[in-house]
């Protein structure tokens, strides 16, 4: 093998495995979470992927963020970054590492036809950059941090899914699996149900048992006064 073809070879390697790209973070100074990019070659192409690192002593409950990431385009694609362990056991715990931006967005394979033509898209690699901001952080122990109005946001969103899970599991213990399947089928509640169906099948538990288990966490948070 030729140098030059060995080169390539160990460089295409060293990206598939990662290499690391700055990220310019636009948050506070006084945000808890810090960020790592990686360059990640896929079939498809480039991936930058970016991560997100737990600074805090405490669980992060809540999160909000929003990204801009490089793309095969002249365009960055915005992303916003939503997570919230209100309905689970527990939040993002102290030095954690976790995606906010994760290869899924790069995986699919770009087709884009005018007339019925396919029209050839910008090569598949390219430089990675990435900008980010955390509006929005909710800590383990019920204390806030970043904007206002995400933070209503949140509590609005969280009034909402504990009014449709206290309105599940009551449908079951009054009327049994009929009137589970029934209020699922209600048509406020068929994007709920979708998620829902999706993450028993995940956890391997039934959808009224996933009902319970979040509904739950949920009471025991409020118990805590953490709403």
């Amino acid at each position: 093998m030729k140098p030059a073809t060995l080169l390539t070879v160990l460089l295409a390697s060293a990206l598939a495995f990662g290499q690391r790209f700055d990220v310019s973070d636009l948050s506070a100074s006084d945000s808890p979470i810090s960020f790592t990019g990686t360059t990640r070659i896929l079939k498809t192409g480039t991936a930058c992927v970016v991560a997100a690192h737990n600074n805090s002593s405490q669980s992060l409950l809540a999160v909000r963020a929003t990204a801009e990431v490089a793309t095969r385009y002249t365009w960055d694609q915005p992303v916003e970054f939503r997570y919230d362990g209100f309905f689970k056991e527990s939040g993002i715990t102290p030095g954690l590492d976790f995606d906010l931006v994760d290869e899924g967005m790069y995986s699919v394979e770009d087709r884009t036809y005018v007339n019925g033509v396919l029209v050839e898209p910008p090569p598949p690699n390219f430089a990675c950059h990435a900008k980010v901001k955390v509006l929005f952080i909710q800590f383990q122990d019920g204390s806030n941090w970043g904007d206002y109005e995400e933070k209503k946001d949140v509590m609005a969103r969280r009034a909402k899914n504990m009014a449709i899970l206290t309105h599940l599991v009551e449908a079951y213990d009054s009327g049994g699996q009929t009137a589970f399947d029934a209020a699922l089928g209600e048509p406020e509640l068929k994007a709920k149900a979708f998620n829902m169906k999706y993450e028993a099948e995940y956890f391997k538990m039934t959808m009224i048992e996933l009902a319970r288990k979040r509904l739950a966490a949920g009471q025991k948070r409020q118990a805590a006064g953490i709403f």
